[in-house]
């Protein structure tokens, strides 16, 4: 069986580091429209981070 906390803590380092890679892409390419996009993504993954977060304080 699947730890929870486990899972969620595993899953809570990608969302973070999505974050941090959109975040990275839209500071860097050129085209408007596609750093858009990527902002959009950083912000959709650090609400799932912040959702996980708050599972995992309280199953703590």
């Amino acid at each position: 069986m699947l730890d929870i906390k486990t899972s969620l803590r595993t899953t809570l380092t990608q969302k973070q580091e999505l974050v941090r890679d959109y975040q990275s892409f839209a500071d860097r390419v050129n085209d408007p429209e596609v750093s858009k996009m990527f902002k959009h993504f950083a912000e959709a993954e650090a609400l799932h981070a912040t959702q996980i977060k708050n599972k995992l304080n309280d199953l703590t």
